[in-house]
């Protein structure tokens, strides 16, 4: 007789412990971006080409986005600060001013996108609940649907998360009649050998079968970014 051997079980990770590493992954300290900005709507498709400038500092993480192309969009700039609460402005040349997006014009479209100012937010892992749907040899599949309080266009997201290295490959976005609205789809990019970043980012809306994609032709991180970039005053003068 052979002695029974002990039988060890791989423990899988929860849905909230998965999302929890997808939202620690290390980020560069600041950054500058060249992309383009492709929308498509049945026929016609129009680029738009764009520079993005991030900072961490202080608790705080600073995006501030200039449209560089085409001329009717030329000076157009977006800031948005992290803090807990997430703020978000538009300066548009056309006005000379800037203005707040308010919490009702969350689920608009950002610049005609697919894109809307909600998915532009860093959302909070605590705001939600996750489940682990399932699992394979590759990636985790993550249930993600918001607590009572919570504002959201949303009624749940689902998201392949890579099991190699958290990154979120792709995400389904819910309407709140349970619909599937979006799928999203990120080629990641490893920089540096420390920072995991969509260098290429379609969504797609199978509801109206419009698509915008976002490519990063040029990255820097870790670079001197002046801090002017991230002021509500300085809209409009860089």
């Amino acid at each position: 007789m052979y002695a029974a051997l002990p039988l060890i079980f791989a423990v899988s990770l929860s849905g909230e412990e998965i999302m929890k590493k997808v939202d620690s992954l290390p980020v560069p300290k600041s950054s500058e971006s060249h992309v383009r900005m492709i929308i498509k709507k049945g026929d016609d498709i129009r680029e738009r080409k764009l520079i993005v400038y991030t900072k961490n500092e202080g608790g705080k993480r600073y995006s501030a986005t200039k449209f560089l192309e085409p001329a009717d969009v030329r000076g157009t700039q977006f800031l948005q600060i992290s803090n807990g609460e997430t703020y978000q402005f538009l300066y548009l040349p056309s006005l000379k001013k800037s203005r707040r997006i308010s919490a009702s014009q969350k689920s608009s479209s950002f610049m005609g996108s697919e894109i809307t100012y909600e998915d532009m937010e860093r959302r909070k892992v605590d705001d939600y609940e996750h489940k682990l749907l399932r699992e394979d040899d590759n990636v985790y599949v993550v249930e993600t649907y918001p607590k009572k309080n919570i504002e959201t266009q949303y009624s749940k997201a689902i998201s392949w998360v890579d099991k190699k290295d958290f990154s979120v490959l792709k995400i389904e976005l819910y309407d709140k009649n349970g619909k599937l609205l979006k799928i999203i789809e990120n080629q990641n990019s490893l920089i540096k050998d420390k920072y995991i970043i969509p260098t290429r980012t379609k969504v797609f809306n199978v509801q109206n079968q419009n698509q915008t994609e976002m490519i990063v032709d040029k990255l820097e991180v870790d670079i001197d970014v002046p801090n002017r970039y991230f002021s509500e005053s300085a809209l409009g003068t860089w």
